[in-house]
């Protein structure tokens, strides 16, 4: 009796210690995303002179990028969302990131990715929901781009020809995953502004 009890008691351990983990990897996210914000505070506030980010925990984020970081905004889901330049495994998983590099923003196809995010409105969890007609700001400094939504498509991870530029055309393009991860979810919008 007692070997059946250290067994189960065993299990029941490891389950939970297994049910934790995705708590926990979200919890570091969390802290990695506070850092973020943390450091463009710190950034914005200095007005241009030298800043010292060796006290801000948890940035994952070198300086460079923190140089380029966008805002991506869409009133019609309440998403105000950071955009860093470079999208690594590591960046997408505390923000959103362009796709393509040296992307001007107003100029051509300028693509977002975003993952859907665990749990709460982080990240491209609530992007579906954005219909045609919603408006999209893209916020960089002082100047603020605004897009218009056209469409809203599914395609396989293999169609990227959604990303290339098309012929005088300024849009912007949001990629995130369906819900089982198969597939991409698209949204295109038009420069307005």
């Amino acid at each position: 009796m007692k070997k059946k009890t250290k067994a189960g008691l065993s299990l029941v351990l490891i389950g939970l210690i297994l049910l934790s983990i995705p708590f926990v990897y979200e919890w570091q996210k969390d802290k990695e995303a506070a850092a973020l914000e943390e450091a463009l505070s710190l950034i914005e506030r200095a007005e241009g002179e030298p800043v010292d980010l060796s006290s801000v925990r948890n940035l994952s984020v070198s300086e460079d990028q923190l140089k380029d970081v966008l805002e991506l905004e869409i009133p019609a889901i309440d998403l105000k969302e950071k955009v860093l330049p470079e999208p690594t495994q590591e960046n997408l998983s505390i923000a959103l990131t362009q796709i393509k590099s040296d992307q001007t923003p107003g100029k051509g196809n300028f693509t977002i990715a975003g993952h859907r995010g665990y749990r709460g409105d982080r990240h491209f969890r609530q992007l579906p929901e954005v219909e045609a007609g919603e408006k999209v700001l893209l916020h960089q400094g002082s100047t603020t781009y605004e897009y218009i939504i056209d469409s809203t498509t599914i395609i396989d991870p293999t169609d990227t020809h959604v990303l290339d530029d098309q012929p005088n055309k300024n849009q912007i393009t949001l990629v995130t995953c369906t819900l089982d991860g198969t597939q991409r979810i698209i949204l295109t919008g038009t420069l307005v502004g």
